[in-house]
C-alpha cells in the first residue's frame, strides 16, 4: 500500500490531550488497553488500513538515466560528433596510418567522456548514500503488548494504538504518546536540534487549542517521535503516527520532493559551456574552409583537420570541474 493510498491517522493536537482522549481517538478502551494491548486480529486490521510503519522512496534513477544526466550537454555532443566522424573515417580509410590515427583520436575522446562519466555517477551515489540515513536512523524492532503478552514485533509492522513498552537506549519506532513514565528522557538532537536530552512527562500540554500546532516539537514533552533515542528511564506508550505521518516522515517526504535546481553558478557555466561550444564549432569551420580552400587538401582530409582543431579546443577536464561544483552547489543548498 503506497503513501498515497494509505489513510492518515487524524493530525490531532495529541499533546494537549489527555490519555483518556487519545485512547478515545484511537478507538481503544482506556480501562483495559494498557494492559491487554491490541488483539492480533485488530493489529491485522489497523495493518491492513493505515499500511506499514516504513518511509516511502523516493525512485531512484537508472544507469542509464545518470548516463545521459553527465553527457546531455553540448560539449560532450561535440565529442561524441568528432568520434563518430573519426569512427568513420578509419572505417573508410585507404591506408594503414589514417586508420590508426582516427581510431586512436576515437579511443581518447571515448576514454575522456567514460572517466568523466564515471566520476560523475560516483560523486552522486555518495550523495544518495548521504540522503538514504533518514532511513537508517529507524528502529529495527519494538516491544509490544499484544494479546495481553509483551512481544517483540518488527517495527514496520506497528500499528497506531500499539502499546509500547520503552526503555533507556531504545531508539522510537513511531511517533508516541506518552502515557507512562519513569524518569524517562529523550535524545531528540536529530529531530530538533536539541543538544540535551528532554525530560519526559505524561500530563498535556496547557495552551489554547489554536495555539497547539506552534508549540515546538522539543517543547511536547509528552511525546516520544521516532528515530529519537531514550537516554534513561523507562516509559509506557501509545503509537499515535507511523511511517510517512510521522514528524520524520514528513521531513522525508518533503526531501524527497525537492527537485535538483541550478544555481547561479551552474547557470553561468552552462552559458559559458554554450558560448564555448559556438566558438569552437565556428573556429572547426573557418579551419575546414581554410585547409579546403587555401593548403590543397581534399575534403576528408580538411574535415579531420578542422576536428582535431576541435577536439584541441575543447576542455576535457570542464566536465568534471562542473560535476564537483554541482555537487557541492547542491549540498550547500
Amino acid at each position: 500500500m503506497s503513501a498515497e493510498e494509505t489513510p492518515e491517522v487524524a493530525v490531532l493536537p495529541w499533546h494537549c490531550m489527555t490519555s483518556a482522549d487519545v485512547y478515545k481517538e484511537l478507538e481503544l478502551d482506556a480501562e483495559t488497553i494498557e494492559k491487554s494491548g491490541l488483539t492480533t486480529a485488530e493489529a491485522e486490521k489497523r495493518l491492513e488500513k493505515y499500511g506499514f510503519n516504513q518511509l516511502s522512496q523516493k525512485e531512484k534513477e537508472t544507469l542509464l538515466q545518470k548516463i545521459w544526466a553527465q553527457v546531455n550537454n553540448v560539449l560532450v555532443g561535440i565529442l561524441v560528433f568528432v568520434a563518430v566522424v573519426s569512427a568513420i573515417r578509419a572505417a573508410t580509410a585507404e591506408d594503414a596510418d589514417t586508420m590508426t590515427t582516427n581510431w586512436i583520436q576515437v579511443g581518447i575522446i571515448l576514454a575522456v567522456i567514460t572517466i568523466n562519466t564515471t566520476i560523475g555517477i560516483v560523486q552522486e551515489g555518495a550523495a544518495e548514500e548521504a540522503a538514504e540515513a533518514l532511513k537508517n536512523m529507524l528502529a529495527s524492532d519494538a516491544v509490544v503488548i499484544r494479546d495481553g503478552k509483551d512481544v517483540k514485533i518488527e517495527t514496520k509492522i506497528l500499528v497506531p494504538g500499539d502499546i509500547v513498552r520503552l526503555g533507556t537506549g531504545d531508539r522510537m519506532p513511531a511517533d508516541i504518546r506518552l502515557v507512562q513514565i519513569t524518569n524517562f528522557a529523550c535524545a531528540e538532537a536529530a529531530l530538533t536540534g536539541e543538544s540535551v536530552p528532554i525530560d519526559k512527562k505524561i500530563d498535556p500540554i496547557e495552551v489554547p487549542l489554536e495555539e497547539a500546532k506552534s508549540v515546538p516539537l522539543g517543547d511536547r514533552v509528552n511525546m516520544a517521535y521516532s528515530s529519537t533515542l531514550a537516554t534513561q528511564g523507562a516509559a509506557l506508550g501509545v503509537v499515535i503516527s507511523t511511517g510517512d505521518y510521522t514528524e520524520i516522515g514528513t521531513i522525508n517526504a518533503l526531501v524527497s520532493k525537492v527537485e535538483k535546481q541550478k544555481t547561479n553558478v551552474l547557470k553561468q557555466i552552462d552559458t559559458v559551456s554554450k558560448w564555448l561550444a559556438f566558438f569552437i564549432m565556428c573556429c572547426a569551420l573557418a579551419t575546414f574552409l581554410v585547409a579546403l580552400l587555401y593548403t590543397g587538401e581534399d575534403a576528408m582530409e580538411s574535415l579531420s583537420t578542422a576536428l582535431v582543431a576541435a577536439v584541441a579546443m575543447i576542455p576535457e577536464g570542464l566536465e568534471a570541474i562542473v560535476t564537483s561544483i554541482r555537487l557541492r552547489s547542491s549540498k550547500n543548498g
